[in-house]
Formats: C-alpha cells, structure tokens, sequence
C-alpha cells in the first residue's frame, strides 16, 4: 500500500507527464518582449510557454455567493394509500383505451383547419378569467357532485387552443385543486379535457405537472370516508391516466402490464 508521501510522489509524477513538451522550443532570452506581437511560430510557442510558466498549477474562482439565490429542491413523493377500492387490470385498460380514442378523434378533428371558439376566451394569463369561465363564479367552485354553472370544455374551445394555452390552464386546474378538499364536476371535465389535448411526448414541465396533478388527486381521495363519495371515480381516473398513459408508472394504483 502507497504512503501518502509515495501517493503525492505518484500524482505529481503524472503531473509531470502531462507537462512533457510536446514541441522543441529554444531558450526563452532575457530581452524577450511578449508584448511585441511574434514574426515567427518559434516565438509564438515561446510566448505562449513563457506566459503558462506564469500561471499557478491550481486556480480557484472567487465566487460571490451573495449572488446567487438559495434553491429550493422539491422531492417528489407521492402519497401510497391503500384506495377504497382498488381499480381492477380490466377497468384501467378500459379506461386508458377510451382515453386514446377520444384523443384520436381531438387529433382528427384538429386536423381539418383553424377552430374558432363559440364564445371569447381569457387571455393566456388571465387567471381570473380562466376560474369564471371554468366555474361560473369567482368564489371556489361546489364540492363534488352538483354543478355552479360555468362554461364546460366544449370542443370549439379545446380545438382553439395551442399548447402553451393548454399547459397553463391545466396549470391552472392543478393551483386550484391544491387548495380544494374535493373535486367538483367541472373541474374533473375540464381536467380530462386538458389531458385529451396534451401532444406527446411530454415537455419536462408537462410532466412535472402532471404528476404534481396526480399527486393531489392522491391527496384528495385519501381523505374519502366512503366509497358512495362521488369523486372516488374521477380521482382513481385522472391517477390512472396520469400513470398510465402518460407512462408515470410509480403513481400507479396497478401497474399495467404492455
């Protein structure tokens, strides 16, 4: 076993391996100026060794941390819960392939020309006006089950929007869903249109969110008392398309075997 004296002997011997001049150079003389530009390659490489003879083995840049911002990590853990009941192979299948067939038909349809939306829509960054034209309302939509109005994801409006769009409003839905303790009819229509209208494959901040939204659903279906609650169902549906079609495999209540 190597000393450490004998390791420091070694690692400077291969220091200066990597040292070897690699083209004869002549002796540098005292009246050298390397500020008068070189007339020949033999002074051009004798400047350049005169200049590396000046350099230290090691540098190290000052850094002026105050700088820079503290970051922040988000871990991604998701909330393993036995479900109410667990969602068989069959259901998931079967909602997965309805899932692309309504996607198919998006695309056909999105295919024949430019859409115009029945109705004028927010702009992209109109918060406010996303939630009114969602929920009819500019208080919290109703919990799950009844209905407040609102404009549902019709498709002249799903055909009308590009993806950015379609990224921020279900950005959007997912901001919204954090501060809810249920799912209401209209935002569990609006989110599996949104999902519909996703182009594959995913941009990294895509999937982050999607499996932000996933997460929530968890978040909230934990929290069922029963299985008579009636945002069992759409919760179990947008995890498993999440996982599922949207190959997020370790959000999966089952994985499905392809």
């Amino acid at each position: 076993m190597l000393g450490s004296h004998d390791m420091h002997g070694k690692i400077m011997s291969g220091n200066a391996d990597y040292l070897e001049k690699a083209l004869a150079v002549g002796v540098i003389n005292e009246d050298f100026d390397p500020m008068i530009p070189p007339a020949t390659g033999e002074e051009y490489i004798q400047r350049v060794v005169l200049e590396a003879s000046k350099c230290e083995d090691v540098l190290v840049a000052s850094v002026d941390k105050s700088r820079f911002k503290e970051q922040t990590v988000n871990i991604d853990v998701s909330i393993k819960e036995p479900p109410l009941i667990t969602p068989s192979i069959e259901w998931q299948q079967c909602q997965v392939a309805d899932f692309s067939s309504v996607r198919q038909n998006l695309a056909k349809y999105r295919s024949m020309g430019i859409f115009k939306p029945s109705i004028s829509l927010p702009a992209r960054k109109d918060e406010a006006g996303w939630y009114l034209l969602c929920f009819g309302s500019e208080t919290e939509p109703v919990e799950s089950g009844a209905s407040n109005g609102g404009v549902p994801p019709l498709l002249s409006i799903l055909l009308s929007m590009n993806q950015p769009l379609v990224h921020e409003v279900l950005e959007y839905h997912v901001e919204w869903l954090e501060e809810k303790s249920s799912l209401s009819v209209q935002q569990g229509q609006w989110l599996y249109s949104l999902l519909a209208c996703l182009e594959l494959p995913l941009l990294p901040e895509t999937c982050s969110l999607l499996r932000t939204l996933a997460r929530e659903c968890s978040r909230l279906r934990v929290s069922l008392k029963s299985v008579d609650h009636p945002s069992l169902a759409p919760l179990t549906l947008i995890i498993c398309l999440v996982a599922n079609y949207f190959r997020q495999m370790d959000l999966a209540d089952t994985v499905l075997l392809q």
